[in-house]
């Protein structure tokens, strides 16, 4: 099976590298090990490039060019760059999230 360019990922060339790996240190490090955006520290914290690396491949190892977010995070980025729509925030969504991350942390739902 062919892959669709589209959905290609331009970025494997540069995070495949050791100076990748020295970078992504650096940044998680600046950042203080917490996503940029909703601050979660625990979890898969990835390095995301602001510009993306199929627009901009001149900044890919530049790190102002680079922030620290967590999968939801950086998932919720990439699918907005790509032109899907934000996810509508409800109260029923957001109880949900919650109730999730409560499994997830073996915590007690909050009663409420």
């Amino acid at each position: 099976m062919a892959m669709n360019r589209e959905h290609h990922r331009h970025s494997k060339r540069v995070t495949a590298t050791k100076r990748w790996q020295v970078l992504r240190h650096l940044i998680l490090e600046r950042d203080g090990w917490a996503c940029v955006d909703c601050g979660q520290t625990r979890g898969r914290l990835e390095i995301d490039h602001i510009q993306p690396v199929r627009n901009r491949p001149d900044l890919a190892f530049d790190p102002a060019n680079c922030a620290t977010r967590c999968s939801p995070c950086h998932t919720r980025k990439t699918r907005i760059e790509c032109g899907h729509p934000s996810p509508i925030q409800t109260p029923e969504r957001d109880a949900w999230a919650q109730a999730v991350a409560d499994l997830a942390t073996n915590t007690q739902p909050a009663k409420g």
